[in-house]
């Protein structure tokens, strides 16, 4: 056994380094973000709820104070109502709140959802648009937790500075209504709010510093969750399930420390509030000597500690406001990662018709030069339609490498490329080229990914086409048993492990690339992981669509390089140089 690989050194909360402007700049950046839109739709269900705690809470302090010495000072304000039907309007408004509260909830949380939803989308958005350099900057397990954890605070943050804001507007109103009503009595409420601002300051709670480490405990925990689910048939074959669970215990132990610590100290907080608001609201009462009514003592007691209760309304929601505004810190690094750069908008085809509608007879050549990131040589190649080109050599030289930068997958922000079209010529470049790109090809990477859904949405990602012309596939590539399942091509596929072979996902793979019909296909290693006949069913594929388009593919496999056309030997090409 290896106890000591669970045991853990415990996270100290690191002092706060950014200046408080910098935590301001970015509940402003966050408030615009969210828009004034929402924010005031946010600002009116707040004051809704602000104004049917004041009713009820004027109500109930002027029953109180109504028994007591003060009901002069309410008779001067033309407060005559019997007990019975105070009473009876007090249950009514408490009633009336609870629906419109629940009302009130329902809309903030679809405010709540309708921001998380459109920040989720806009960096999935950027994600998909970045490029292969700032992708390769970025972690499985930060995207995770931006998504499902820090976007989450970010809506959470920006809630919680709005209620800031309705709890002190409330808490204002609150004072302001028990001095005119109290009077000289109020002086308890002025010092238990003195009392709970003291408490504030003896307990800091750390919040940001908090916050920042709650980012950094999202990212770690997606990162092992992730590499635990992503394939647990690996992850048995390795024997690696207690290394993964070792793992997973030390990053929970660590979230364990940061609740308690969060609970800690709000607990200490609070202790502090109360005990400060009672002895002070005491020690008052007892200078007043016998003054002072029961009656009017015990309306003390209550109000003074109700105005410790409002402030501290308002501090909790200022500690948790600074406390999820890391989130939006986070979500803010990652997406100037993800930001464009100048590189990046070069290359927008401004005449012509769209790739999306090129031909495939029309095109006559393919130009791809790239300036090469590991040296001082210019690479580039000259493609024609209609031909088998086939890229070779040994195991690391860069097959894989150059079929991505030519299909602008990688390194792309090095690339160029001009296709010619009828006497035409269109120049592409950089990473808005290569998203152009794109449309004229469609790539099958040596390890094709499947996604859990249907098989039909993994064969067309949305796209339709009749069910026989994706049954004749199926059967061409010997396929023909994943129609025998339950629900056919609709059968959801739960992934956690895999259920197909690799030369199933592989020619799987092939498949989604040959049903999007694109004048250009590229294919890595297209007769890998596959027996005798699954390999010469896929050569007889690509021999018969280099007849109608251009097929670019790497390859060790002899029999299919002897049907290319074109043979680039890159263990050749790097002998040479």
């Amino acid at each position: 056994m290896h106890d000591h690989a669970r045991t853990t050194a415990t996270p100290t909360a690191a002092p706060t380094v950014l200046p408080r402007r910098r935590q301001l700049q970015l509940l402003k950046a966050l408030a615009q973000e969210a828009g004034w839109g929402h924010l005031s739709r946010l600002a009116g269900l707040s004051v809704v709820s602000s104004v049917l705690d004041i009713a009820g809470l004027g109500l109930a302090i002027t029953l109180l104070l109504g028994n007591g010495s003060n009901a002069n000072a309410i008779r001067e304000l033309n407060v005559s109502l019997p007990l019975t039907a105070s009473l009876a309007l007090l249950v009514a408004l408490i009633l009336l709140r609870g629906l419109i509260q629940g009302r009130v909830a329902v809309s903030r949380e679809r405010l709540r959802s309708g921001f998380t939803d459109r920040l989720r989308q806009q960096l999935l958005q950027q994600v998909f648009s970045a490029s292969s350099n700032q992708l390769d900057q970025l972690g499985r397990g930060d995207l995770l937790a931006l998504l499902m954890a820090d976007i989450n605070r970010t809506a959470l943050g920006m809630d919680q500075a709005v209620r800031m804001l309705q709890a002190l507007l409330a808490m204002v109103i609150y004072l302001a209504s028990v001095l005119l009503v109290g009077r000289t009595a109020a002086w308890p409420l002025l010092l238990a709010l003195m009392a709970t601002a003291i408490a504030a300051l003896l307990q800091r709670s750390g919040s940001w510093s908090l916050g920042r480490i709650q980012s950094r405990l999202n990212a770690a925990l997606q990162r092992t969750v992730g590499d635990g689910l992503h394939g647990l048939k690996a992850v048995r074959a390795a024997a690696a399930e207690h290394w993964l669970l070792d793992r997973f215990a030390q990053e929970t132990s660590k979230g364990r420390w940061l609740l308690r610590e969060r609970v800690r100290r709000r607990a200490g907080y609070n202790a502090w509030r109360d005990t400060l608001v009672v002895a002070i609201a005491s020690l008052w009462l007892l200078l007043q000597g016998d003054a002072l009514t029961p009656e009017v003592l015990t309306t003390t007691l209550v109000l003074a500690y109700r105005a410790g209760s409002s402030l501290s309304g308002v501090v909790q929601a200022r500690r948790l406001c600074l406390g999820n505004l890391p989130g939006y810190e986070a979500l803010c690094l990652r997406r100037e990662q993800l930001r464009p750069g100048p590189e990046q908008s070069k290359g927008m085809i401004l005449d012509g018709p769209a790739l999306t509608t090129l031909d495939r007879n029309r095109w006559t050549q393919l130009d791809w030069c790239s300036a090469s990131t590991r040296g001082s040589r210019t690479l580039s190649l000259r493609l024609l339609p209609n031909q088998l080109v086939a890229v070779t050599g040994p195991s690391g030289c860069g097959k894989t490498t150059l079929l991505d930068q030519i299909s602008g997958l990688q390194e792309e922000e090095h690339s160029a490329w001009t296709i010619t079209c009828s006497g035409e010529r269109w120049q592409l470049s950089g990473s808005a080229g290569a998203r152009q790109l794109h449309a004229l090809m469609a790539c099958a990477p040596q390890h094709a990914a499947l996604f859990e859904a249907s098989l039909r949405d993994n064969l067309l990602l949305g796209h339709d086409l009749p069910d026989a012309t994706i049954a004749s596939w199926l059967h061409r590539l010997g396929l023909q048993h994943l129609l025998d399942r339950p629900d056919s091509l609709d059968a959801p596929m739960a992934l956690a492990q895999s259920p197909f072979s690799g030369g199933e996902i592989h020619r799987l793979g092939l498949l989604r690339a040959w049903l999007r019909d694109r004048p250009v296909d590229v294919l890595d290693e297209p007769t890998a992981f596959l027996d005798a006949l699954a390999a010469a069913q896929v050569r007889e594929v690509i021999q018969e669509r280099s007849r109608q388009r251009l097929v670019l593919l790497s390859s060790h496999d002899p029999e299919l390089l002897r049907l290319a056309d074109v043979v680039i030997d890159l263990g050749t090409v790097a002998s040479e140089s």
